[in-house]
Order: C-alpha cells, then sequence, then structure tokens
C-alpha cells in the first residue's frame, strides 16, 4: 500500500500487492461506493455521476443490497449453465471463423472476430436485437474512452438508456428464454432496476472479453515459443488461459473501495472516507504472488490472480468468460496454423486511453 493523492486532493491509498489487493477486495469494511457517495476517481461516466445511486447498479453497491441483487443473477452464469451453452459458442465461433476465412488474409482479427463474438454470445443471453448490436457495442467504447467528453459520454448514455428500456419493454412482453425476459417473469424488478442489471452486464459481457481475445492472440504471436507449446499440447489450453488473464491483466483503473469506517489495516491506520483504490496489473505482476512474474508462461499454473476481482464483488460472469476465451483462442489457432501479424509488431496501436487495455486493431493474415 503506498498514498496516493486523489483529484479532489485528499490523500488515499493504492494497493500494488496480490495479498493486500485480495485483502482489500474481501473486507467489508471497504465500501464499493455506497449511495450519495460521488466517484472520487476522474474515470469514465464520473463527470455523469450523482449523489443517487441508480438502481439495479450493484457492482457499486453493498450488502445486503449487492446480496440481493446478486443472487437474483448468480444462478444464470453457474458452471453447469455455462457449460450448456458451450455448443452453442463454439457453432458462433465457427460461423465467424468461417467468414474471416472466406475473406482470406490478411484482416483485422478485433473486427472479424475478437469483437462480434462476446458481442454475439452478450446479445444472445440478454435478447438484444440483431440491428441494435452494433450500436451498443459503439456506445459501449465511447463510454470507456479516457478521451470522450462529457458531452460525448451523456448523448451515449442518453441514447443507450433509451434502447435498453425499449429492450427491457419487449423483454416484459415476450417474457422470452434470455435472461433479461427470465427476470421479467422470476423476478418483481422495476424497469429501472432492469435498466441498471442490463448495463452492468451488457458492459462487463462485451468489453472485458472483446479486448483479452484480441491482446490474447497478440501475445501469443509475440512469443512464438509459448504459441508452439499450446499448438503441441491443447491439454494446456486452459493453463494458457489463466495465464494470460494475469500476464494481461486489461482492467486498467479500479476496483475503487472507500473506508467505511476507521480502523486499522495491515499495520496502518485506515479513515473513514479514505479512497482505496487496487491495481488489479500490479497485484498481477507480484514478485511475493508469482515466481517471475513478468515473464509469460502457459505452464505457470496460475489460478490465484486478481483479473477477475476478489471477495464479494468477484466477477459473476468469470465462468463464461473463461469458456469464450478457451473457444475462442483454441478455435482461432486450430483453424488457422500458419496465423501471424500481418504488419510488424511495433505498429500494433494500443488502447492506452481507455479503462479497459487491449489493441485497437490485429492485421493478421494466415
Amino acid at each position: 500500500m503506498s498514498p496516493l493523492r486523489y483529484p479532489d486532493g485528499h490523500i488515499g491509498h493504492l494497493v500494488t500487492g496480490l495479498r493486500s489487493g485480495r485483502a482489500v477486495l474481501g473486507d467489508t469494511r471497504f465500501s464499493s461506493l455506497p449511495p450519495g457517495k460521488r466517484s472520487p476517481v476522474k474515470v469514465p461516466g464520473s463527470e455523469l455521476s450523482t449523489d443517487v445511486l441508480p438502481p439495479g447498479m450493484f457492482v457499486n453497491m453493498d450488502p445486503p443490497e449487492h446480496t440481493r441483487y446478486r443472487r437474483l443473477l448468480s444462478k444464470h452464469f453457474t458452471i453447469r449453465r455455462v457449460r450448456e451453452l458451450q455448443p452453442r459458442i463454439q457453432e458462433m465461433t465457427d460461423r465467424l471463423l468461417d467468414e474471416m476465412e472466406g475473406k482470406g488474409g490478411p484482416v483485422d482479427l478485433v473486427e472479424a472476430f475478437a469483437k462480434p463474438l462476446p458481442t454475439l454470445v452478450t446479445s444472445e443471453l440478454l435478447g438484444l436485437p440483431e440491428e441494435n448490436r452494433a450500436q451498443f457495442g459503439h456506445h459501449v467504447d465511447v463510454l470507456f474512452s479516457l478521451s470522450s467528453s462529457g458531452e460525448e459520454m451523456q448523448e451515449s448514455m442518453t441514447l443507450l438508456g433509451g434502447m435498453l428500456h425499449a429492450l427491457i419493454a419487449a423483454a416484459r412482453k415476450d417474457q422470452g428464454p434470455d435472461i433479461l425476459g427470465r427476470l421479467t417473469v422470476e423476478t418483481e424488478l422495476t424497469d429501472e432496476e432492469l435498466l441498471g442489471i442490463t448495463f452492468v452486464l451488457l458492459i462487463a459481457g462485451l468489453e472485458t472479453t472483446t479486448n483479452m481475445l484480441g491482446l490474447g492472440t497478440y501475445a501469443l504471436l509475440r512469443h512464438p515459443e509459448q504459441l508452439a507449446a499450446l499448438r503441441a499440447d491443447w491439454s494446456l489450453m486452459d493453463g494458457a488461459v489463466e495465464e494470460l488473464l494475469r500476464y494481461l491483466s486489461v482492467v486498467q483503473i479500479g476496483p475503487i473501495r472507500v473506508a467505511a469506517e476507521d480502523f486499522e489495516f495491515e499495520g496502518r491506520p485506515i479513515r473513514k472516507g479514505e479512497v482505496v483504490t487496487v491495481s488489479l496489473p500490479a497485484a498481477n505482476r507480484d514478485p511475493l504472488g508469482f515466481d517471475d512474474p513478468d515473464a509469460f508462461d502457459i505452464r505457470r499454473g496460475a489460478t490465484r490472480h486478481l483479473a477477475f476481482g476478489s471477495g464479494p464483488h468477484q466477477c459473476m460472469g468469470h465462468h463464461l468468460a473463461r469458456l469464450e476465451l478457451g473457444i475462442g483462442y483454441e478455435s482461432l489457432l486450430r483453424r488457422f496454423p500458419g496465423l501471424e501479424l500481418a504488419v510488424p509488431a511495433e505498429e500494433i496501436g494500443l488502447r492506452e486511453m481507455m479503462v479497459t487495455y487491449g489493441v485497437l486493431g490485429l492485421p493478421v493474415r494466415w
């Protein structure tokens, strides 16, 4: 833990250690920005924050509100439910690779594969109409960009809210098998609560997995010895996914917590209202947590990383994300054994002005 000056001038804390990061995320004395608390960190959307937490935005809630929402959603993301989705995700993956192969190289892997796959999966889970999927993705990109203006964010938030309200109205009418349809039947959630929940699930389903698919493929192509080992033994895929999650740690900002009371944490006084930011990339490169942490090693067995967070707010969709990544990487690499970058590596643009790190594009050929 190190002192960190926040934009409002107060001195809080930055956590860069694996053990300390896990301890903060599991300690309920650290609040997930309780109602009535504006974001203390200037991140996308902070200009739009209000003193009232929107209903259904459970990622910024504490128990018992957070627990109530999470229980309503958790059954849709169990290992058993996710495994049932495997054939359908494989079918979507194969169709995208068919289209990519039909175009011939070079192609931008982000536009041809890394972005469409999570979009298709998330759209099916939430019941997003096909004609609106590109718009959903565009507005999410605007909200996650550190360079978007407040006006641009407000416009995207307004348009996205209107699209989600229409989606909720359709779900109440059709009562389909998707998550939103089930929630309208099985719960008494209001439209505003469903709006908040859908917003969270939409962003979680699109942003992180898209960037892991693109950046992960880039990392494998930059480490040919690791890629060769994977191609020689596909049973290493689960370990490769875990190592990519650790090594890349695409969520660059947060999680952010606020001390709900005065207490002592790991030998240092913490005052009520002080802000603590956990750096997931730093924690996942902690030399006290991982041997030779800056090395990329698919045989590492790195299952204790914090790529999905930890504690009560650990990413609920981590089973689904792991399944998508495993299917995506393996199917791509099996289909194109000669896959390689179509431009010099130093020409690949990186998402340095986004909350979620990744590649802006990934030109490849085979």
